[in-house]
């Protein structure tokens, strides 16, 4: 099969012909149809990520069943898919015995099978899940990480009817979670330093898009502040500042800072009893909820496609910021 495939840090891909992979004991192999690319990737590119090479990126990978291995039991082959990040925990520990088998800490992921930059991906069943009927490969894969993401952090900050919640940042992830917190009913503003993004804001579902410069919490402040802030920016300096605008109880859920993250203003936490959480894919019913949202036409991802050939250049595009709002890659 045709492959993109890491061998080198900071190096392009290469596209490879190697083995088709064959399904073992509970896996399954998956046609691609489409496949999403995140910053993420570019984690993996750079080498943030504990991966071993050489080996085939792509964690936002959808498409058709076309082979079965022994012992798996709910899938059946044509059966359109998407597959998980976290695919499975070892089975065995407190938390996979308890039904919560995201917080395992011996997780089955693309990074241990390979990923969906590739004609063909292996994949434990229990990481698949099934997609609606009306919903397209394109549209679909954007739900596997940006939606998947940005609706836990949401869940996770426990919105309460009436609640204001304001989305940091405006990108893949991002765009998602504005359509996401409006379509269950919340008041939902954008922070974001882009003019054209603050503008757009509103036709993806907030009441007010705000441009903000060093200063967001000051910004969000004068704009009458939130309960929750999703925060998707990669800029720890960005999310520090914004706890200011944070209202009495508020919560702050950071979802893309990969480095460290210094809170000077403890005075809001203190007496307005703020928190702040991390969060990544958590619960699966998280992805079900994204994709009925999305078959309901209620959340709609905003893609830029392109062909399985020029996938470097999409990693340079998504590398510098320049796409809106996710690239995906289709495979022909």
């Amino acid at each position: 099969m045709r492959a993109a495939v890491i061998t080198r840090l900071n190096s392009p891909w290469e596209i490879q012909d190697i083995a088709d992979p064959v399904a073992g004991p509970g896996q399954v192999v998956v046609r691609i149809h489409a496949c999403g690319m995140c910053y993420s990737d570019v984690l993996v590119h750079r080498g943030h990520w504990p991966v071993q090479l050489p080996i085939v990126p792509g964690h936002e990978p959808v498409g058709e069943v076309v082979e079965l291995g022994p012992g798996t039991t709910t899938l059946k082959i044509g059966d359109r898919v998407g597959v998980s990040w976290m695919q499975r925990g070892e089975g065995r520990c407190v938390q996979c015995q308890s039904a919560r088998p995201v917080r395992c800490e011996h997780t089955q992921t693309w990074m241990d099978l390979g990923g969906g930059y590739a004609d063909l991906m292996p994949a434990w069943e229990t990481g698949c899940t099934l997609l609606p009927d009306d919903l397209s490969y394109s549209d679909a894969a954007v739900a596997f990480c940006a939606g998947f993401t940005a609706m836990s952090g949401l869940r996770n900050a426990d919105p309460r009817p009436g609640e204001r919640v304001c989305v940091l940042g405006i990108g893949g992830l991002g765009h998602m979670a504005v359509q996401l917190a409006a379509a269950i009913g919340l008041e939902t503003v954008v922070l974001t330093t882009s003019p054209d993004k603050a503008e757009y804001a509103e036709k993806l579902g907030a009441v007010q898009g705000i441009v903000t410069g060093d200063d967001p919490g000051k910004a969000l402040a004068q704009a009458g502040g939130a309960d929750i802030v999703l925060a998707t920016t990669t800029s720890a300096d960005l999310v520090a500042k914004v706890v200011s605008g944070l209202r009495h109880g508020g919560r702050l859920v950071t979802m893309g800072v990969t480095g460290p993250l210094r809170i000077e203003d403890m005075t809001t936490l203190l007496f307005k009893q703020c928190s702040i959480k991390g969060s990544t894919h958590n619960n699966r019913a998280d992805l079900v909820e994204v994709l009925s949202l999305m078959a309901a036409g209620k959340v709609t991802p905003r893609v830029e496609t392109y062909p399985f050939g020029e996938i470097n250049e999409v990693l340079k595009r998504v590398e510098a910021g320049q796409v809106r709002y996710r690239a995906v890659i289709e495979h022909g």
